[in-house]
């Protein structure tokens, strides 16, 4: 079992949005025993759902409480007799089960050893969850995704999916540097950075009963990234789930939750499913706590839900969970906090369609996927890399060299569409996360969340994938310049030698303007593919211009010619200054200015189409003579 984490932030919700239209449930104040009352010895029973959807009763005997377990809260220690208990011990989506002493309510069962091999759990005191049920929404001020207290993004370093810098050039910028175009942003940054600590997987410490994260729909090897990926936040993913039923399935169930009754949070569904499984302590009208701990630990928030049925629940020595599916969806959990989470059944939470399309399929093969990916600035990056994976996973598990065209098309609520088009190159087939990290997309869904000027919502995602098997690759193994020292006004010509892959060596020749002012001075020519180019650009002054940076990058099926010189240039807010001799850049540039500015080697930049994927680099060096010959 994995010990719930914290997230080490602040964060705002997502925003809910009209009533979900279903009867009120009906609302009694439940008969509690606080914790002072309780004594070792004390007899009761617990309520949870074992199999279908009605819970059924299990004996409980008190061992004794814990004072202080966690601020402000106490746990009741028990031991739970029961045949199938004492054969699972503590079970995973058990979370929230309540616990009942001379009939009434004392708390939730939460929390258990790990490998225990006794069947013992401890209670999340009713006091501290009902506290939960009052605490207001504050959805006007918390928007969709409310911006983390951290780094500005535009100036954050990238990380790519194997934990290091991004490959080649790419580099991000930094307080001082413009943005830079070209970056790939590792779709699972935010939950690589939300774990506030990861615990040691042993038997020695009392720790929240794992919240399930039963998945389906997805190839193991996606499963098993999305697994490293949430544990750190107390989600344990399993490989258990299957298409979300319904009651017109014939598979019946109540529209409403109950105390005792499964509860199912769907992060993703559709064609690829993600549902967390706990089980729900009291309901009062339409608001019910559940769980006993927190979910994901992030504070206010909105997460469809639904009602669930129990399958199973499966023993095992390192975690017993139950296996269960969703059922009719029903509202949405609104807050996740230390000692509950809050289902509120009169609301509807946002969640964004996916649509997946696929080209260039052997015959036979599926090449439309659809998913409804929950709305979390947290989760939805991982949620749509883990769909995309799955789709192409699915269709085309093939561990081969393939070329890809990938069209990204990200709808936001105040920024209209936003269309990239990203082509590359996978050595071990296009189902690898690794390859999917390269499209756009994620910069733009990254952008919309996480950026120092406002929060927009995405609505839709599309994108369309062209994929081909083959290896339509090109490197750079040299070049050489027909002459070391040219006139004023003189194009340089460079002859580039390349490898295409399976062929003959090829050479090209490149003609590169110079201007008659670069007269006297001495440059440095490089030649990389555009995607690894890093654009001179002004310091944005809102997201729209960070979009647009994000949409200008140039294709890795180009070859760019950046031609640097000894004087530079000046990034401002809104524009870039060039060619700035030395007095006028420490003008512009002044201590005693707060205003943002970053320099920059001056450049000059020619884009050649190839049609392939370019990869290599050269790098040359000349001299422009003061007069011409």
């Amino acid at each position: 079992m994995q010990m719930n984490r914290g997230v080490a932030a602040c964060l705002g919700g997502a925003m809910l949005f009209a009533s979900a239209g279903t009867a009120p449930a009906q609302s009694r104040t439940p008969a509690t025993m606080a914790t002072s009352e309780v004594r070792a010895g004390m007899r009761g029973y617990g309520l949870t759902v074992f199999r279908g959807t009605e819970p059924e009763r299990f004996d409980v005997e008190v061992i004794d409480v814990l004072k202080n377990f966690r601020p402000d809260q106490d746990l009741v220690l028990i031991k739970t007799p029961h045949p199938l208990l004492d054969h699972a011990g503590s079970v995973a989506g058990m979370s929230g089960s309540p616990i009942y002493l001379d009939d009434r309510l004392v708390g939730a069962y939460a929390y258990g050893w790990a490998f225990g091999k006794d069947p013992i759990a401890g209670v999340t005191p009713i006091v501290n969850m009902m506290r939960e049920l009052d605490r207001p929404r504050l959805i006007d001020k918390l928007p969709v995704a409310a911006p983390l207290p951290r780094r500005d993004p535009v100036r954050s370093a990238a990380r790519s999916l194997r934990g290091g810098s991004p490959a080649g050039r790419t580099r991000a910028a930094h307080p001082g540097t413009p943005y830079r175009s070209g970056e790939r942003r590792d779709a699972f940054w935010a939950l690589s950075r939300a774990s506030a600590r990861v615990q040691r997987e042993d038997g020695a410490q009392f720790r929240a009963a794992s919240t399930p994260l039963l998945v389906g729909g997805m190839p193991s090897q996606v499963a098993s990234l999305l697994r490293d990926r949430l544990a750190p936040l107390g989600l344990e993913v399993l490989e258990a789930a299957g298409g979300a039923a319904s009651s017109s399935s014939g598979k019946a169930g109540s529209k409403a939750y109950a105390n005792g009754s499964s509860v199912a949070v769907a992060l993703l569904r559709g064609d690829v499913q993600a549902t967390a499984v706990g089980t729900i302590t009291h309901v009062e009208g339409q608001r019910a706590v559940a769980f006993g701990h927190p979910m994901l630990e992030v504070g206010e928030l909105s997460l469809p839900t639904a009602t669930s049925r129990v399958l199973h629940i499966l023993a095992s020595e390192r975690s017993s969970f139950k296996i269960a599916e969703a059922l009719e969806p029903l509202g949405a959990l609104v807050h996740d906090r230390q000692s509950a989470v809050v289902v509120d059944s009169s609301v509807k939470a946002h969640t964004i369609p996916v649509d997946i399309h696929l080209r260039g399929l052997p015959a036979g093969q599926r090449a439309h996927w659809h998913v409804e990916a929950a709305d979390h600035r947290l989760l939805t990056p991982s949620l749509l890399m883990t769909a995309i994976s799955s789709a192409l996973g699915a269709s085309i598990n093939d561990v081969s060299e393939m070329m890809f065209r990938g069209e990204s098309v990200v709808t936001l609520q105040k920024h209209g569409v936003q269309r990239v088009v990203d082509e590359g190159f996978a050595a071990s087939g296009v189902g690898q996360p690794l390859a999917i990290s390269q499209l756009r997309l994620f910069d733009l869904v990254g952008v919309a969340y996480d950026n120092p000027f406002e929060v927009d919502r995405v609505l839709h995602v599309a994108v369309t994938l062209d994929v081909r098997f083959g290896r339509d690759v090109s490197e750079i193994v040299g070049a050489q310049l027909s002459a070391d020292e040219l006139d004023p006004g003189q194009p340089a010509r460079v002859v580039l030698t390349l490898r295409p892959y399976g062929k003959p060596l090829e050479q090209r020749i490149i003609e590169v303007p110079l201007p008659a002012h670069y007269a006297g001075e001495h440059l440095e020519l490089e030649l990389l593919a555009g995607d690894r180019v890093q654009l001179e650009q002004p310091l944005p002054e809102s997201l729209a211009d960070i979009l647009g940076l994000v949409r200008a990058g140039l294709p890795s099926t180009s070859l760019a010619v950046t031609v640097e010189r000894k004087s530079r240039g000046l990034s401002l807010s809104g524009h870039v200054v060039r060619d700035l001799p030395g007095s006028a850049l420490d003008a512009l540039a002044t201590s005693h200015d707060t205003t943002k500015s970053a320099s920059f080697a001056m450049e000059q930049r020619v884009t050649l189409p190839f049609g392939r994927i370019i990869t290599g680099s050269a790098k040359l060096g000349l001299d422009v003579r003061k007069e011409a010959r």
